[in-house]
């Protein structure tokens, strides 16, 4: 059973910022694969379907980001046997907008989403797919950067890299982390 987990904030106000790309990743493959992410489960909104033949489950995480850890662990405790099950997706602040990055494990890099779940899991060695926010060079405290929207001129870049990261996680489902790596972490969008 894959383990799919978009973190994000829930709530109105974060809907479109960037900090939410994963779930908007989430709700792309869920469209995609028409399935639901409409059940209340491990503090999460979720839902089941089969994806590349896989069966798998989708969450979006009801926690806010710096708790994510909390609804990760409750559903890693009753769904998985196996790490190598479990996919978080979540924005990348060290990355530019277009471009996405695959791990096999890792440490958080300083995102709070991650190092929740990290701490939480006690261990590092899952899969994370990392989606490209910046669009520009930032110093000192990036809370109102990444809690903000995207401005209008980048919605295209914002709209083909959730397309791209969804075929990425197609890809690891399909094909295994090594494969997915060497196809996508190299990609930018607009690029084969």
């Amino acid at each position: 059973m894959k383990l799919i987990i978009g973190l994000g904030n829930p709530g109105l106000e974060y809907k479109n910022t960037k900090h939410n790309i994963g779930f908007e990743v989430v709700k792309a493959l869920a469209k995609e694969n028409n399935i639901k992410i409409n059940k209340r489960l491990h503090f999460s909104m979720a839902g089941k379907g089969r994806i590349a033949g896989a069966d798998a489950i989708l969450i979006l995480p009801q926690t806010y980001m710096n708790l994510s850890g909390k609804a990760v662990g409750e559903a890693c405790g009753q769904n998985m046997k196996d790490m190598r099950e479990l996919i978080v997706v979540c924005d990348d602040i060290n990355i530019e907008l277009g471009r996405i990055r695959l791990r096999a494990s890792g440490s958080s890099g300083g995102h709070k989403g991650l190092a929740s779940v990290i701490s939480t899991l006690g261990r590092d060695d899952f899969a994370r797919l990392r989606i490209g926010i910046a669009t520009e060079v930032h110093k000192g405290d990036i809370t109102n950067y990444v809690l903000s929207p995207f401005k209008r001129k980048e919605m295209r870049n914002v709209a083909h890299v959730i397309t791209l990261a969804k075929d990425a996680l197609i890809c690891m489902v399909e094909d295994g982390i090594d494969k997915a790596m060497a196809k996508f972490n190299k990609r930018k969008i607009g690029t084969s």
